[in-house]
């Protein structure tokens, strides 16, 4: 316990003020660093990592992907259309590389380190575009609701829970923990809404985002069980990789991400 607290509080420490005081490149160079990690613990989990010339481009260009919302901002229609035309580009790029490294890569491990990528890559670039079209409000009310839910998930289950939630899945976690990370979530969310914007209108996303962020949990420990793994890393002593940290926050950036373009789009048409 001890050791986790440690961890938590020097990362914050070094995390905070990079956000807070960065500016928008400060925080899209920030999320670029710390998805490129994240691709190679997926690497790592996925036995590829050793594979240079897949490993390295991709690390380098998932790097790339999630600093782009800060580098194309404000042009958001540009940064839907790249998006929808890198993907079919990269998924090109891996059946290509599949088929010549057929004798040495096992493809059903590369076509799901790519689905995954996109998966992270889409997290950490969504975090990006927040800070830079929102403002850093947005993100600390999605990384609140994220970083609430599993820390009072974790100490509701721990004096309350009984009551297994996903036992094959992830044996610790609990209904009573399920129940109380979701309450904590959506007042950490409400809080933050009124603290920024004087309203609680957008802390009302708190309660859905903090019942995805679980589910994000939840499906990190399905991968981690398919390939035998117990952590995705170990930088962070007491808690893992990185991934283990953001496996909740992914999800609940998409999501915030979409509603936002779609209002930026509302915006842009009408």
């Amino acid at each position: 316990m001890l050791t986790r607290i440690i961890t938590a509080v020097v990362a914050l420490a070094v995390f905070v003020p990079i956000l807070c005081f960065g500016g928008i490149w400060g925080a899209g160079i920030l999320f670029a660093i710390i998805c490129g990690f994240s691709i190679y613990e997926m690497l790592m989990c996925c036995g590829l990592h050793k594979k240079w010339i897949l490993s390295v481009p991709s690390v380098l260009f998932s790097a790339f992907c999630a600093l782009l919302p800060v580098m194309l901002f404000p042009h958001i229609l540009i940064i839907i259309g790249f998006t929808l035309a890198v993907i079919p580009i990269v998924l090109i790029c891996f059946l290509f590389y599949g088929v010549a490294a057929h004798k040495t890569v096992n493809i059903e491990r590369l076509m799901m380190f790519f689905a995954l990528a996109i998966y992270i890559v889409a997290g950490f670039a969504s975090l990006s575009l927040l800070r830079a079209f929102y403002g850093i409000w947005i993100v600390v009310l999605v990384l609140c609701v994220s970083w609430f839910t599993d820390t009072f998930a974790y100490f509701g289950g721990l004096l309350f829970g009984k009551k297994k939630l996903c036992p094959e899945i992830s044996p610790k976690k609990t209904v009573a923990g399920a129940i109380s990370g979701t309450l904590f979530g959506t007042v950490a969310g409400i809080v933050v809404s009124y603290l920024f914007t004087k309203t609680i209108t957008w802390g009302l996303f708190a309660f859905p985002l903090s019942i995805i962020s679980q589910f994000g949990d939840l499906t990190a420990s399905i991968v981690k069980r398919h390939f035998g793994v117990k952590d995705y890393g170990k930088i962070f002593p007491g808690h893992g990789g990185i991934l283990d940290r953001f496996d909740s926050i992914i999800p609940t950036s998409v999501v915030m991400a979409v509603i936002i373009v779609g209002i930026e789009t509302y915006a842009w048409l009408f």
